[in-house]
């Protein structure tokens, strides 16, 4: 690998770090102060425009913003490390590392020498254990979270609590599932997705910022082919915990109309707590659901496009979302997204409940693209396609 010192750069707000309390959690782990001043966000450098880099390496995606090119003529991408669906860009990136794993921390951590500082490899340790459910058998792990989990583990501040390899999974009976059943790796990723689950504290907006991806696609299909911006928002409570009476779709017009967005899926992932017989609770069956909006807005106003409109983007999105079997999706009749009638004139909306619960924002954002780029068989017609016969709860 080039030697050649980077500058990290969180893309979120400063104020946005405390919506994530197991990051907050990891951070403290690796010996970073309380005031995460060690740390650049985006709050640091929102007065530089254009940006003042034009060398980029890209972590956990691998398309380069427009927020980092605009009037950055020389902006180059010369490294890519990333998890989720391929898009086909920066070839010469070195490395170009773009592979299907549960985290993207563990390409990171196989890119490491095998001496790491113990502050680093903590870090990294729990990140991996955070998006893996510690390492959980039959989850999002597969051998490359492994592998990385476990060099990191040893070279972390735990080190001395992990086993020996020959211990964890010996020659004649290996078990590959052998770290996520140490006691320590057991009891961080207990308190890790404790705190990852507890936002009772957090209002709608907030829910909305603390696990936010954002897109720009460029609509092939429209006349002038112009783009627009699409945000995803993962939240780990049902819509109906926190997004009742207007709540939702009040924070979501604030956040859309903050960030300059036309299309925002909201992606609730969560357990169906239930009661068992000796009164105390336990986490039930995994579910999703996903409400969608479609704003006016500023952006789709500037555009000049014949025939762009809030109604063929959501008759094209509807379509495709509809026809997608791996999503699985169903009208969810029971959360209507505009009964407090907090939306502006000529939103579309609907919302669904996700038969397949394994599918989450990896599985949507190359789904999106696909829809609002043209890309995808079920997109092509929908813009001379009617309502479905059993839409789900929509404006």
């Amino acid at each position: 690998m080039n030697k050649k010192p980077a500058v990290p750069l969180i893309q979120v707000e400063r104020a946005d770090l405390n919506l994530r309390a197991e990051n907050l959690y990891a951070f403290q782990l690796a010996g970073l102060s309380e005031t995460q001043e060690e740390l650049l966000t985006l709050t640091e450098i929102e007065e530089f425009k254009p940006f003042p880099f034009q060398k980029f390496a890209l972590v956990d995606h691998n398309r380069l913003g427009d927020a980092f090119t605009l009037d950055n003529p020389k902006a180059e991408v010369v490294a890519v490390v990333d998890h989720h669906e391929d898009e086909g860009l920066y070839p010469t990136a070195n490395p170009h590392v773009i592979a299907p794993c549960g985290s993207c921390a563990s390409h990171v951590t196989a890119l490491c020498p095998p001496e790491i500082p113990a502050e680093l490899a903590t870090l990294l340790l729990t990140a991996i254990l955070i998006d893996t459910d510690g390492l959980k058998p039959g989850g999002k792990a597969i051998q490359t979270d492994r592998d990385s989990a476990l060099s990191a583990a040893r070279n972390s501040t735990f080190a001395n609590s992990i086993p020996p390899p020959s211990a964890l999974s010996p020659i004649d009976h290996p078990n590959p599932d052998a770290l996520s059943e140490v006691p320590v790796i057991k009891e961080l990723t207990k308190t890790l997705d404790e705190k990852k689950l507890d936002v009772s504290h957090l209002a709608a907006l907030d829910l909305l910022r603390r696990d936010y991806k954002e897109y720009t696609h460029p609509l092939f299909w429209a006349a002038g082919q112009p783009s627009i911006k699409a945000g995803l928002c993962t939240v780990p409570a049902s819509l109906k915990v926190w997004g009742a009476d207007g709540k939702l779709e009040e924070a979501a017009v604030t956040w859309m109309e903050w960030r300059g967005i036309t299309v925002l899926g909201v992606l609730a992932s969560f357990h169906d707590v239930k009661k068992s017989m000796l009164g105390k609770n336990t986490k039930g069956k995994h579910k999703r659901q996903m409400a969608w909006i479609i704003l006016e807005g500023t952006q789709l106003k500037q555009i000049d496009s014949e025939g762009l409109t809030t109604k063929t983007l959501a008759q094209r999105l509807w379509k495709g979302l509809e026809a997608n079997d791996e999503i699985k999706v169903q009208p969810y009749k029971k959360f209507n997204l505009d009964k407090a009638k907090k939306l502006p004139e000529n939103s579309k909306w609907k919302v669904y409940k996700q038969g397949n619960a394994k599918a989450s924002r990896k599985t949507i954002a190359p789904l999106l693209k696909d829809i609002l780029e043209g890309s995808s068989s079920a997109s092509a017609d929908a813009e001379e396609t009617t309502q479905p016969k059993a839409p789900a709860q929509e404006q």
